[in-house]
């Protein structure tokens, strides 16, 4: 129960910071699962990333079944492949779009995420849920 209150919470701040941030940037909305691609070279950086992460993850698996590495903790994987997608969408969005506040809303969007998800983290890793 514990953990859907933290994903409510977790869904409905992510909605209000996209909110704020657009009215503020006077960006048009975006829909709220959707993720386009720049173009096609972002989109096969974006396809290279996921797979290279993919791997990575599987690998981190195995090696964790015999060592417990704490950078190969599925959550701190996770957090790399958020950042490395993150920042490659805000460069992409940089260099490609007319309007480069797209890119700043990006950054403070991942920032947000990457804030907001540690903290999650964090939360789980020291036994708060129970």
């Amino acid at each position: 129960m514990k953990l859907l209150i933290i994903l409510f919470v977790f869904f409905i701040a992510s909605y209000l910071i996209d909110l704020v941030a657009r009215k503020i940037l006077k960006l048009p909305r975006r829909k709220f699962f959707s993720y386009n691609h720049i173009n096609k070279v972002h989109e096969r950086i974006d396809w290279c990333i996921r797979i290279a992460f993919m791997f990575l993850l599987f690998i981190a698996f195995i090696i964790n079944y015999a060592y417990k590495l704490w950078y190969l903790q599925p959550y701190f994987v996770l957090l790399l492949f958020i950042t490395v997608s993150g920042l490659t969408r805000a460069l992409m969005e940089w260099k490609y779009l007319d309007n480069r506040k797209e890119s700043l809303f990006t950054f403070l969007q991942l920032g947000f995420l990457l804030l907001l998800f540690s903290g999650i983290v964090w939360i789980a890793t020291t036994s708060w849920l129970g």
